[in-house]
């Protein structure tokens, strides 16, 4: 049995090496801005990621929190890219994902 399981782990440290290594992603537009009630930011990274978030001071009953909304999008594995858009408030994180359509080449 001990020798199936080394076995196994060796196939699995062979398959993650085989693995491509992934290029290290660059940040190429950054914005960032902190307010007394909130706070917005901006990025974009060259391997297709982006995301923008704002956010503002809440009140429920006696308590404050933080409301914040936003987007990110982002290339799956598969190819696929992906657009998420969201809230964050005192009624949970509620997100919209919607899958960009490809340009036919």
């Amino acid at each position: 049995m001990s020798s199936k399981l080394f076995l196994f782990g060796l196939l699995c440290v062979v398959l993650a090496a085989a693995q491509e290594p992934k290029e290290r992603a660059e940040i190429l537009t950054e914005k960032a801005f902190v307010r007394a009630n909130g706070y917005d930011f901006e990025f974009k990274t060259s391997d297709g990621v982006s995301r923008k978030e704002q956010a503002n001071l809440i009140t429920v009953g006696d308590h404050q929190g933080i409301g914040v909304s936003g987007s990110y999008s982002y290339t799956a594995p598969d190819g696929q890219q992906y657009e998420v858009n969201f809230t964050a408030d005192d009624k949970g994180f509620r997100p919209e994902i919607r899958v960009v359509p490809q340009n036919p080449q």
